[in-house]
């Protein structure tokens, strides 16, 4: 289930379970005083609400299209919510996980004292001083005191 709801800290890092609890609990803090984090998570549930009473007819035009008829039709109509459901939930959660919560676990880490890239988490920890970009995804490096 680690694609779902992914750990965000390297394991390699050596925290302690309480360790990790306070990062996620500091960077949830981070994460609900962006209000627009807030609006964005909030869009999911209305996009959802929004589509619904389209989602039998589209399924029902997608399986004509593809030449079902009878029993396949009326299964891609019931089953038309659904996937809308698992599109709005599970993909749309899982991109606004990745791309809004994830930098705010980073920025945590950071503040705890840890060497991370703030975009993408890699450890920094033993790379030189002189290296100003991370090598994973080429973000400049903040200065370390």
């Amino acid at each position: 289930m680690s694609w779902l709801w992914p750990e965000y800290i390297d394991q390699d890092l050596g925290l302690s379970h309480q360790q990790r609890k306070a990062i996620h609990r500091d960077a949830w803090k981070l994460w609900s005083q962006n209000k627009k984090n807030i609006l964005l998570y909030l869009t999911v549930p209305i996009v959802y609400l929004a589509l619904i009473p389209f989602a039998s007819d589209l399924g029902g035009r997608m399986a004509s299209m593809l030449g079902a008829a009878g029993t396949l039709h009326v299964i891609a109509r019931a089953a038309s919510p659904v996937l809308l459901a698992a599109g709005c939930f599970v993909i749309g959660g899982s991109v606004l996980q990745r791309y809004r919560f994830a930098p705010c676990v980073y920025q945590t880490l950071q503040e705890h004292g840890h060497d991370v890239c703030e975009r993408c988490g890699f450890w920094l920890k033993g790379l030189p001083t002189e290296i100003e970009k991370c090598p994973e995804c080429g973000t400049a490096r903040k200065s370390r005191p």
